[in-house]
């Protein structure tokens, strides 16, 4: 399975969907199938992180072609039910 790079847009990081998510605005690596998939496992991650926080359902901006970019990109070693975070430490499960 392909491995794809989302990526912040360079100047939308005010965007409120950032301002509401529990995962800043930083380059994300995960396994999927396709570039949309890549999207919705990020997004259903966060949004499981933040019900669990008690944030309920926030806008995510991972699904958003104009806040995030996605490309793939097999630049980084990443496990298939992770998602990768640009420092190469921090990693997310994925459902």
């Amino acid at each position: 399975m392909p491995i794809y790079k989302l990526e912040p847009i360079e100047g939308t990081e005010r965007h409120p969907y950032w301002m509401t998510s529990v995962i800043p605005p930083m380059p994300v690596w995960v396994h999927a199938s396709s570039a949309d998939v890549a999207r919705q496992r990020m997004q259903s991650a966060v949004r499981e992180i933040s019900a669990n926080k008690g944030r309920g359902k926030p806008y995510t901006p991972w699904v958003e072609a104009a806040l995030v970019s996605c490309t793939q990109d097999e630049s980084h070693h990443v496990p298939r039910d992770r998602a990768l975070f640009a420092n190469d430490k921090i990693t997310l499960r994925l459902p």
